[in-house]
Formats: C-alpha cells, structure tokens, sequence
C-alpha cells in the first residue's frame, strides 16, 4: 500500500509527532507532551470484549461472515497491539487489567480492585492525571454522564473496578454498594447508567428477590431468591431516592431514576425512550441474580435442561433454526441452548442481550450530555463489558463464545452508526487477556459443504493424532463443536460449526480447541474508530499497553495526553 508523505506528516502533527523521522525513532508513546497541547475532546466509548484475542475474532468471523468477509470490529480503522503484563504478572487479570484501564497505573495483578494489592493492605492510588480516583469517577463527578454495561454483574472487574475501590475482588456487597452509593469519605456523583445483573447484592438482608440463582453461583443453593446482602441498606430504593421522590420505576409516567429487571421491564424502558425524545432518565438495570449468561460447558448445560424445546429426548445438532435467536438476521445460527438467562416462564428468561443494553444506555447517555447546561459536560463517558466473552471462554464452551462475540460485535455497529451521525465520539476497544486459549481448527479432509447448513454428523479428526513421522504422541485435546467435545457430546461425535460462505461460495466446517480453562497473553488487539483514533497508528505504534488504555480514553474526555509514567507502579493515595 502506497502513503502519501504529506498526509502522514499532517497527521503525524495533529497528534503531536514532529514528523517522519521523530516516528522512526524510538518510541513516540513515551516522549514527553507539550503542556499546553490541547486535543479535541467528546464522547468516549470503552468496549471492553472481556477476554478475547485475535483468534476469537476470527472464528467469529467465519461462524457469522466468512472467511472473505468482515465484522463491525474489523471496520473500526485504527489498531495496535496490546500488552497486557501487570505489576507482577505476565499475564493480566480481570481485577487487575480493569484496575490499569481506570486509573492508568499498574497494579498487583491477583488482587487489585480500584486498589494497588489485595486484602487489608491494599493500598488506594491516584489515577494518572492526579485525580484521586478512576477516570469515571474523575468525569461523573465533573458533571459527565456515565454509563456502565454488563452482561456479568454489574460490579464484574470491567465495569466495577471504574467505580468501587476494595481490597478483596469478591466482596460483591461492597463493590455494588460503592458502585451506586458512592466511596465512603467522598461525595461521588453517582452513574447515570448501569446495566447488567447482580441483584442479589442490591436488597437488605433476607429479602425474596426477583430473580433465582438457577446457575448455583456463590455456593448458593440451587433456585436460591433470597438477598445475599448481610445489612439492611436497600440500595434499589437509594436509587430511587437520588430522584424526583416518584418510586414507581415506570417509564411512562417519566420517572427520573428507575430500577428494571425485567424483559417487559427493559421494553416499557424503550418504549418511553421512543415516544419522548427528550426523556434520558437514570436507570439501574438489574436482570439476573448474578450473571446474565449460562457460564457452563455445553454438556453441562444439557444435563441441567438449558435447551430450547424438550431436552430429555433432545437429538441431533443444537443449531436450531426454531429456537429464539439472539442473533438477528441468523436466524440459521441461532443456538438451542439456553445461553443467557433462566428458562421459559421465568422473571430472568430472555434478558436484554448486551447489544440491547448498549443501545439503550447509548441513547439515555447522549441525551444526558446533550442536556447539560455547562459545554464543558455536553459529552458522555460509557465502558461496555460483555463478560460472557472470558467466562464462555474460561469455560471452554464454543458456541456460547461464538454467539458472545457476535452480541458485541453488533453493539459495535450501533457504536458505528452513533459515530456516523456524532463525528466527536471516540470508539475504543481493549481486552486484557485471551480466555481459554481459543484456536480454530478444520478437518483433515475437504471440508467444504455442498448444500448450506448441512451439518455432518461423524467424529472427524482434527489436529490432535499423533505425527508417525516424527515420533510424536497423540495429546488428547478434542475439538469444542455445535454440542460440546467429540464423544461426549450428547449424540456422539463432535458436530461441526459451519462457516458463512467464503468469496467462492463455499461454506465450510471446523471446531474450536481450547488451550485449556485459564486466562492467556495471546495476541490482543486494540481497534479504535472516530475522535482522536489516529493515536493508536501513530503516538502509539511502537507500543501500547493497558496504561496507554487510559491515557487513549483520557485525552477524548479532557483533552490532554498525559505522560506516561516514569514508574508505571501505581503510588498511594
């Protein structure tokens, strides 16, 4: 690909890079910035696609492009590859990347929260920019609306550890308190927006909830309805309390704070949104007991009934044309298993998938920032976690990593087309680590399918026999297909997935091998779209890591690139 000099030089000099050969030596990421440089500022969204790498990319592309087409995500134009490393750590971690993204420091990564370290020790730290507090909580309490989303629970690391600052990260009383009420010692301005699950830290003690444990989370009996809270705070009805006093929760009589946990919740949500443009109230979303998703392997999940239909005598490939889609438009893709939510007939059946909440949350938030009165708040800041990306992936579950991916990937195209219409919005995306190691593989045989959606049914061979020529051993890793591994699948033998037709035409099949459980470095990739995106292929091309994460969304939000660090480890408080 041919550049032109003159357009690389200007850009180079609109992100503060002197000129071609300033790019060609050293590091550009680490040279000290001007003062007085100002950047322009506006929206930023932080999508956070928990534990993805490359690879998760790539098969989702197939499963829901082909191999010859293209993703949202791969329609965002800037990129650089990310480091992912902590304090101690090769590898990053939930808690402990989140951490990093929020206040532009590395930390310990096996404890950190919002803190530098784990348990009474932990220590609390300013963000880079001095603040004594994360990026959100330094911009919601400047009068920017803020949003968080959550297909996990809303205090999940992603999207917690920007607003709760605790020393242990399964403290889930603590964190969603601080997340709604506030820091203790400080005035925080609570979010505008949060969305996901976890209402079972929300009630006093003892309090029937809405929703079950059906998934048996925290060593929770099955089916368990109580609150796991051990206080009397009721932090639905603080919520509430921010607000005009209405505690109807009822969008159509425009209430100014509301709580909803329910799909007919969440549509009398945008059916208020749509009859009343000028209506941006702030809502606290709350839709399953802990975690939207179904975080199990397939197997698992047939075993406990999470099948669409009947799942006693349930045969044959559970890629069912009839089951309901959380993929609009694949209707062929849509997966009879139960991935998110409880089952039929249940307040917690049918959640608002991620891209839903993305989009809601996205037009409460613009019409926040639109209404503020001062120009300095006329801007939002939104971090959109979807967490069933890591715990599908920690999981080894393949279909449920698939269809994931896809819901993220479509609330990057709402992303996109808000961006089409609001040029000053910058659109970032950063994963901290690669869940289960992911790796696509395809039969050794052609594998090329004759007629669309023919799934065959034998257990082919992929890339584990043993190599007779060297003298290599079999390694026993088989394949993550349609209904799980190989011949434990429920009907035997691994079922294929089945890519979108490639630029001949051809749909071809293969199945996903899994490193193991964990979380790895992989290869990270960041991609970034619109306001100041130009920093990840310029400033940031010798090198990005997750501080560099923070300082991307900070110069959008307030309009300076701070240095990085000259000791990256976080200082107290």
């Amino acid at each position: 690909m041919k550049t032109n000099p003159s357009c690389l030089t200007l850009l180079l000099a609109t992100v503060g890079v002197s000129s071609l050969g300033a790019l060609g030596q050293g590091d550009p990421g680490r040279n000290p910035v001007p003062a007085n440089r100002q950047f322009p500022t506006g929206n930023v969204i932080f999508f956070h696609p928990d534990g993805t790498g490359a690879n998760h990319w790539c098969a989702t592309r197939m499963y829901f492009a082909g191999p010859d087409g293209y993703l949202n995500w791969d329609l965002l134009p800037q990129m650089a590859l990310y480091r992912g490393h902590m304090k101690n750590n090769l590898i990053g971690t939930s808690n402990g990347g989140a951490t990093t993204h929020a206040f532009g420091y590395r930390v310990d990564g096996l404890g950190s929260f919002g803190k530098d370290g784990n348990g009474p020790d932990a220590l609390f730290i300013n963000s880079l920019s001095g603040y004594p507090g994360s990026i959100a909580r330094e911009a919601a309490n400047a009068g920017i609306p803020v949003g968080m989303v959550n297909d996990g629970h809303i205090g999940e690391p992603g999207t917690g550890c920007f607003l709760s600052e605790v020393g242990n990260r399964n403290d889930w009383q603590e964190i969603t308190r601080q997340m709604i009420q506030g820091r203790p010692g400080f005035s925080d301005t609570p979010p505008w927006v949060l969305m996901g699950g976890g209402e079972a830290d929300t009630r006093p003690a003892g309090t029937v909830l809405v929703h079950r444990n059906h998934n048996q989370e925290r060593g929770q009996p099955l089916l368990a309805q109580t609150s796991l809270r051990t206080d009397d705070l009721d932090l639905e009805l603080d919520w509430n309390d921010n607000g005009s006093g209405d505690l109807s929760n009822d969008p159509a009589l425009r209430d100014d704070w509301i709580v909803i946990k329910t799909r007919d919740e969440f549509e009398a949500l945008r059916t208020a949104l749509t009859a009343d443009a000028g209506y941006a109230p702030h809502v606290l979303g709350l839709f399953a007991y802990q975690d939207l998703f179904n975080d199990r392997n397939e197997e698992d999940l047939i075993a406990r009934g999470k099948v669409t239909g009947d799942p006693v005598n349930h045969v044959g490939p559970l890629e069912d044309p009839a089951a309901p889609s959380r993929t609009p438009g694949f209707r062929s893709k849509a997966s009879g298993l139960i991935l998110w939510g409880d089952l039929p007939g249940e307040a917690g059946h049918n959640p608002p998938t991620f891209k839903e909440m993305f989009e809601v949350t996205l037009t409460i938030l613009d019409r926040a920032a639109k209404q503020q009165t001062s120009p300095a708040q006329r801007r939002f800041f939104m971090v959109a976690e979807q967490e069933a990306n890591d715990n599908f992936g920690n999981n080894d579950n393949a279909v449920g990593i698939l269809h994931a991916m896809h819901d993220t990937d479509q609330a990057i195209g709402v992303a996109r087309d808000y961006l089409a219409r609001n040029p000053r919005t910058l659109i970032f995306t950063a994963a901290d680590s690669d869940a289960g190691g992911l790796q696509v593989t395809a039969p050794y045989r052609n594998a090329v399918v004759e007629e669309a959606g023919e799934i065959n049914t034998s257990n082919y061979a992929f890339g584990f026999n043993a190599n007779t020529a060297t003298g290599s051993p079999a390694l026993p890793n088989i394949p993550d297909g349609l209904e799980g591994r190989g011949a434990n699948a429920p009907t035997g033998g691994t079922k294929m997935f089945l890519s979108e037709p490639d630029a001949l035409g051809q749909r071809m099949e293969f199945g996903i091998q899994w490193a193991g459980l964990g979380d790895y470095g992989g290869a990270i990739l960041s991609r970034a779209a619109g306001l100041n995106a130009g920093l990840l292929n310029s400033v940031f091309a010798a090198r990005f890591d997750n501080i560099d994460a923070y300082r991307m969304m900070y110069v959008s939000l307030f309009g300076r690139l701070l240095n990085y660090p000259a000791n990256p480890a976080a200082p107290a408080r």
